[in-house]
């Protein structure tokens, strides 16, 4: 028995016609992930697309606020704004998750994050709720200059989950979500 079956556990004749031998890696701790060049800068972006949604909160961001608005628009209503507070809250928590995780992995200036399926999703939903605040007259939230430099990365990232190979990772590697 070789290193690699000590290793990586148990091999077998290649799959789907490729030559030479198949490694089985254990699922509860391998995930498939898509690698993605990122720029520290980009990451930046984010940081601070985060700072300012979190720094100018929405009124939808508020379950009180919420509520006495529907009250005041739709008298008492069964419609948990707490939930939909939440809700409003998702897409800036698990973006803030994935973008600390990659923050700690990045060591240069230019480096490989590893995204998983659905990663895509959860940063464009972050990004477009920005931008239809930044567009509400309404709201005191203003994009960030760096804003290009995120969704640069983003691109890469959208063509990457949609096109490129994935890639097999051990999961401590990864971010906890998305």
């Amino acid at each position: 028995m070789g290193i690699l079956e000590l290793m990586l556990g148990e091999s077998g004749p290649g799959e789907s016609g490729v030559e030479g031998r198949s490694y089985k890696l254990p699922k509860e701790n391998h995930d498939f992930v898509y690698p993605v060049a990122v720029r520290r800068s980009e990451i930046e972006a984010f940081r601070e697309l985060l700072a300012a949604d979190a720094d100018a909160p929405s009124a939808a961001d508020d379950a009180e606020e919420l509520e006495a608005a529907f009250d005041q628009v739709l008298g008492e209503t069964d419609i948990d704004a707490e939930e939909l507070a939440e809700r409003q809250r998702k897409p800036r928590l698990e973006t803030e998750a994935i973008i600390d995780h990659w923050d700690e992995q990045l060591s240069e200036e230019i480096g490989v994050v590893y995204a998983r399926q659905g990663t895509y999703p959860t940063l464009l939903s972050f990004v477009k709720r920005c931008k239809q605040r930044d567009e509400d007259g309404t709201d005191p939230f203003e994009l960030p200059e760096s804003v290009s430099d995120g969704t640069a990365f983003l691109g890469r990232l959208e063509t990457a989950t949609n096109e490129q190979y994935r890639a097999v990772v051990h999961t401590d590697l990864l971010p906890s979500s998305a």
